[in-house]
């Protein structure tokens, strides 16, 4: 009867542990939210810094015309053309390499939403700055973790993939905006936009992760 029981628990222990090593949570870095990608193929690395600083002002003027900012007819038109034809004189195509830095701004924006799925349901211990949303009973249940003091605030917004929206089980009392902490808990791959109140305003900011925090403790090397 001895002999059984002590089987029993045996075969209990086999089952009960590695659960418990699978909970056992991993520390991560902020690169580790970016998946593996190819290097980006830049067409403008061959350029001159000159040549770079008129395709960044013709690039300008083409966002401020989108916005609405500058008519088809403004005291910029003589600025552009006269940068398009130093351009090319200096035997560069502009339309083409508009039309190449256009397809890098669009895989830039796709690569700064592409998340790292191995962290999906880990997890997770992750330190950075947080960013609170909503306060319970004078604390904190709600917030955002950033790489850096002032993102969202005081400079724009990382990439999405380098936002964590947390929502921590218990409340904690915040001594202060962008405090250094570590979180640990459950991530989650899911995409959120999440209001965030400034003192002239709101804003909309898109994450990719949630983690569900169980853990938040001052951040010490």
């Amino acid at each position: 009867m001895f002999f059984v029981r002590n089987l029993t628990l045996f075969f209990t222990l086999i089952l009960v542990l590695p659960l418990q090593a699978a909970e056992i949570a991993r520390t991560i870095k902020w690169d580790n939210l970016i998946p593996q990608m190819a290097p980006l193929e830049n067409p403008f690395t061959g350029l001159s810094m000159d040549q770079r600083t008129d395709f960044e002002v013709l690039v300008g003027i083409r966002d401020m015309k989108r916005r609405g900012f500058l008519s088809e007819v403004n005291e910029t038109s003589d600025d552009e053309t006269e940068i398009r034809e130093r351009l090319t004189r200096q035997g560069l195509s502009v339309n083409n390499y508009m039309v190449e830095y256009e397809r890098l701004e669009k895989e830039i924006i796709k690569r700064n939403k592409m998340t790292n799925a191995e962290l999906d349901g880990q997890i997770v211990r992750i330190p950075g700055y947080a960013l609170p949303l909503e306060h319970k009973d004078m604390g904190v249940t709600e917030l955002l973790l950033v790489p850096y003091v002032g993102a969202c605030i005081h400079v724009p917004p990382p990439p999405a993939n380098q936002i964590v929206y947390v929502t921590m089980e218990d409340a904690y009392m915040s001594t202060d905006l962008f405090e250094p902490v570590w979180i640990t808990g459950r991530m989650i791959i899911k995409a959120t936009n999440q209001l965030l109140t400034y003192v002239d305003g709101t804003a909309g900011i898109d994450t990719a992760y949630t983690l569900k925090g169980k853990k938040i403790e001052p951040y010490e090397k």
